[in-house]
């Protein structure tokens, strides 16, 4: 089966925090759900506005990948991307959406390199599993 033109899930990991040797596929489908990493430099450069976009592109869900709490490798990324991704989930909740749909995950490239992998997946799996995005009526 093909991907669709647009992810349904998207994954946004910073190449800092990619141990050597972890391997991710650049996108595959998973639980019916097309879904697609996007490598960033920094896990603190992601803007609100991306991740909107992201929304409004027709995605189910976003996962943001960080550098554990202290271990940042540009001063106060991971930190940055946090705080984005609560605002992120305090909009969402604002205009109905379930706040589940964007996580927050951390790897180290001290981790092994088999763990990166298996931990996408999961939240992939969480998030697909919330289905489409419905709006709710009104407003």
């Amino acid at each position: 089966m093909a991907p669709s033109a647009s992810p349904d899930i998207i994954v946004y990991i910073c190449c800092n925090c990619i141990a050597q040797g972890a391997r991710l596929p650049r996108q595959w489908q998973q639980d019916g759900a097309h879904v697609l990493v996007r490598e960033v430099p920094c896990s603190g450069k992601m803007d609100g506005q991306y991740l909107l976009h992201a929304f409004e592109g027709g995605s189910r869900g976003l996962c943001v990948v960080a550098c554990p709490k202290g271990e940042c490798h540009l001063a106060q990324g991971n930190y940055r991307a946090e705080i984005r991704v609560r605002t992120m989930q305090r909009l969402l909740a604002e205009i109905g959406i379930e706040t589940e749909r964007i996580e927050l995950l951390h790897a180290s490239p001290e981790d092994p390199p088999d763990r990166l992998e298996p931990l996408v997946r999961d939240a992939v799996q969480r998030v697909s599993a919330l289905g489409a995005v419905t709006l709710p009526a009104g407003g």
